[in-house]
């Protein structure tokens, strides 16, 4: 089967081209509209046309949100020229250098962010932990 041929009834009817909504969702749309419709009826709050006109109503809200959608994405991108051949093959091979204070392995995944290290000088680090520690002892004196 096509990914067409999979899509609900309902956005096959519609001819939905740029939004896919759900089984659920287009199960809300039809049978819910239909529900409030009659609902609606019953409580004679409309008349018993509202069960028709409802989904009608919410299946060309649907079609023009459709439609909208489709004059938003605009035409699509050219497609990107293909790379330049490599100048020299053993750039690829390169090793990748790392700037200094860059946590490298497992330290990269037990230190946390914003901790200081000994020996390396991160004076942002030092300002946020200072507001950090300055915003708990604020809220400690709140609720003292």
């Amino acid at each position: 089967m096509s990914v067409r041929e999979r899509r609900p009834l309902y956005a096959r009817v519609l001819r939905l081209r740029h939004l896919a909504p759900s089984g659920l969702l287009c199960f809300v749309f039809l049978e819910g509209a239909v529900a409030l419709g009659v609902l609606l009826a019953l409580a004679e709050l409309v008349s018993w046309w509202g069960v028709i006109v409802l989904p009608i109503t919410v299946a060309l809200m649907v079609k023009l949100n459709d439609a909208i959608a489709g004059s938003l994405i605009g035409p699509p991108a050219p497609p990107a020229p293909p790379a330049p051949p490599a100048l020299r093959p053993s750039a690829a091979r390169a090793p990748v250098l790392q700037p200094p204070g860059t946590l490298v392995g497992e330290e990269a995944t037990t230190r946390l962010p914003g901790v200081i290290r000994s020996g390396v000088k991160r004076p942002w680090a030092e300002r946020v932990e200072a507001h950090q520690q300055w915003a708990r002892q604020s809220a400690t004196r709140r609720y003292e």
